[in-house]
């Protein structure tokens, strides 16, 4: 009987992180906040930090998946806190360490010689944005806007007759609906060269282009690039 080839966990966790810098993840910076994804990743059972080669591994799955909380856990943590992964969700790989004692003997005496080893063991964890429940860390975002609707442009999408909604960490058009997800807009604070009004609305006309052309261009960017 056949078995199946034993996991390299360094490198899977480095195929994981170029594959999501090829795709795109950190390749251009947002205009609107992300919220905690940003800070050390922890863990939901021992509230410590990740560490190593975990933290890149973590920040750039939160960048790849828009999600918006550094906090993390395995399956059976988030159900001991009473949360509940949601269906369909994929985990992300960390990696942690183990020791182990060898034994060997030694030719020149008749006692035996004790060390330990580390060995490394994969840990597959799901971000608080995958999972529901009433203990589901929740991210707190400004009351209101750090700006006030241009009425040209909110006239404009009007009659284009586009369905938006503004939520969550992502901004895309979406085919199988035909709508455009547009983060919140109290998470944009603009950036070095736009305002945060400009910020919004320069994303949300880029997804209108994509809404404009249905089916031409599918397209679901969670990164935004900037008006040079």
């Amino acid at each position: 009987m056949s078995r199946e080839p034993k996991l390299d966990i360094h490198q899977e966790i480095t195929s994981r992180i170029i594959a999501a810098i090829e795709d795109g993840a950190g390749e251009f910076r947002l205009p609107w906040n992300r919220g905690g994804a940003s800070g050390r990743p922890r863990n939901i059972a021992s509230g410590k930090h990740y560490n190593g080669v975990n933290v890149l591994a973590l920040w750039v799955a939160a960048l790849h998946q828009g999600y918006a909380q550094p906090i993390w856990g395995t399956y059976r943590q988030w159900q001991e806190k009473g949360c509940q992964v949601r269906k369909g969700e994929k985990s992300s790989l960390v990696v942690f360490y183990k020791t182990f004692t060898v034994e060997a003997n030694r030719e020149d005496a008749a006692e035996s010689e004790t060390s330990e080893r580390l060995f490394a063991r994969a840990s597959y964890v799901f971000n608080a944005d995958q999972v529901e429940g009433d203990a589901a860390p929740e991210e707190t975002l400004p009351a209101t806007p750090l700006f006030s609707p241009i009425e040209e442009a909110e006239r404009f999408l009007a009659a284009t007759g586009a369905r938006v909604t503004e939520s969550g960490t992502k901004a895309c058009y979406r085919p199988l609906t035909d709508d455009i997800l547009m983060p919140e807009r109290t998470r944009f604070a603009g950036s070095e060269t736009m305002s945060a009004g400009e910020a919004f609305y320069a994303t949300l006309m880029h997804e209108l282009t994509h809404n404009a052309v249905i089916g031409i261009m599918p397209h679901c960017a969670e990164t935004q690039r900037q008006p040079v």
